[in-house]
């Protein structure tokens, strides 16, 4: 009888630290997903912030939409949808490449390939 008494005790401290880790990590990966998310959202008072970087009232009110987000299991881009649709296409940190948004990754491209060229034939010369 003493014996299984010893034998419970460990087995549901096993258990109680195992529950106690699982939940840790939950909980890590939840706040290191909110991150993620809210930087790369900009926060639409202050200038030149992401939502992770600014303690405005506005951008406290859109990290707690993502954590509520979050735990309702919705991912990382159906929450960047959400607040695309709500403030459009500004709200992202990193532009889509679409639209007129493709010039902004191929103009430094193309002055870096005329550069060379230019350099190349100035120097041949």
């Amino acid at each position: 009888m003493i014996y299984s008494k010893v034998l419970i005790k460990p087995n549901l401290l096993i258990t109680s630290l195992i529950f106690f880790f699982f939940t840790i990590q939950l909980t890590a990966n939840d706040s290191s997903n909110l991150y993620e998310i809210s930087n790369e959202l900009m926060c639409p008072v202050c200038q030149g912030q992401t939502v992770a970087e600014s303690n405005s009232k506005l951008a406290i009110s859109m990290r707690d939409v993502i954590k509520q987000k979050i735990s309702e299991g919705k991912n990382k881009n159906e929450i960047l949808n959400y607040f695309t649709e709500i403030y459009g296409d500004n709200i992202l940190a990193t532009p889509p490449v679409k639209g007129l948004n493709i010039l902004l990754y191929l103009v430094p491209i193309l002055f870096l390939v005329i550069s060379i060229f230019y350099w190349y034939k100035k120097v041949k010369k």
